[in-house]
């Protein structure tokens, strides 16, 4: 008896300790079960997946004409490693970005004028560490969820961005094993953005109590848009009145703001970002397909034109695979959580370059 046969044998046993099997077959070398619905789906499988881990198969459900799907293919290795060298000089360069956007804001002439004797030191380390507290605390979101579901993840790769827009695109971290169910996908996915926001919330509380309020026409400014969650920390915490006075922002205030704008463009329900982990796991895939083309059109009509047509681009040629298990549903309290916080935080970060 061959290798490969020996192989399905025991396949199949091990998928008979878990689930009923109404029929098997070989579909193009991949050993393909129906199998009976059961309650426990969710938990079955996952045990499955435990069970196979490590041996070279990788099982995955999906639903066809009604029946439940169970494919077990083979699988080595994980989904790459990471590179600690990259990710030492990636973020070295992420933070010679971040001290130079910094001290453009700091040393710039509208604070020559409101603030001579200001300490511009002590005010660019205080840009670095908060822009850095953001971006680093959402990665971070995304691997207490990986730890606690043993998704294998890399450690955060910062990408430096312009020094004249703040000087960082955030971070990422790169997934070295699979998604096991819905559940999973919306804590990994979701996990990140909700940490990053509330690490904006509080930089920007600081940041506004920070910043100067000037009268109309003092200095030379420019105006960003600024998302809602913004405009109502500065109601609450900085309030004044905008037909007399201007708000110079600290750059501590300005690192929120880029929380909040990054926040936003992450949650925007799109292939690999954040928001297209949210969405795949909430409404499954054949209404995620729809929901990604508004969230592309989101981002056209907010004014992040490059990021649209890069959002596309991953949405045709790669689009998301979902979990392993994408027959058992989203588990009822993440559903009622990211029905509400998904679309409420979406909606508090949006900015829109347009208007």
């Amino acid at each position: 008896m061959g290798e490969s046969m020996i192989d399905v044998i025991s396949i199949e046993a091990i998928v008979r300790r878990f689930f009923n099997v109404e029929d098997f077959s070989m579909q193009f070398g991949v050993p393909t079960f129906i199998i009976s619905p059961t309650p426990d789906l969710k938990l079955k499988f996952k045990s499955l997946y435990d069970c196979m881990k490590g041996s070279g198969y990788l099982p995955i459900l999906r639903k066809h004409d009604g029946r439940i799907v169970l494919r077990v293919f083979r699988f080595e290795g994980g989904f790459g490693g990471g590179n600690r060298l990259a990710a030492l000089v990636l973020f070295i360069a992420t933070l010679a970005t971040i001290t130079y956007s910094g001290y453009l804001q700091v040393a710039s002439l509208s604070f020559d004028i409101v603030d001579p004797k200001r300490n511009i030191p002590m005010n660019i380390v205080l840009y670095v560490l908060c822009l850095l507290a953001v971006a680093g605390l959402h990665e971070f979101g995304h691997k207490i969820a990986s730890k606690i579901h043993n998704v294998e993840t890399s450690f955060p790769y910062f990408i430096p961005g312009p020094p004249e827009i703040g000087g960082t695109m955030g971070a990422i971290i790169v997934q070295r094993s699979p998604v096991v169910n819905r559940d999973q996908l919306f804590d990994v996915g979701f996990s990140g953005p909700l940490i990053g926001f509330s690490a904006a919330i509080l930089v920007s509380i600081l940041g506004l109590r920070l910043s100067y309020i000037i009268p109309k026409g003092m200095i030379y400014a420019v105006y960003i848009p600024v998302p809602a969650i913004f405009d109502i920390l500065v109601h609450v915490f900085r309030p004044l009145d905008f037909a007399k006075y201007d708000l110079l922002l600290h750059p501590v205030a300005f690192a929120g703001w880029i929380g909040f704008l990054v926040t936003f463009i992450n949650l925007m329900p799109v292939s690999q970002l954040d928001g297209g982990h949210v969405s795949r796991a909430l409404f499954g895939e054949r209404y995620y397909r729809v929901i990604a083309y508004i969230g592309v059109l989101v981002l056209m009509f907010s004014g992040f034109l490059l990021m649209a047509i890069l959002a596309l681009f991953m949405h045709i040629y790669r689009g998301h695979p979902g979990p392993l298990d994408d027959v058992s549903p989203l588990s009822f309290k993440r559903r009622v959580l990211g029905l509400i916080l998904f679309p409420a935080i979406i909606l508090l970060c949006f900015t829109s370059f347009y208007y």
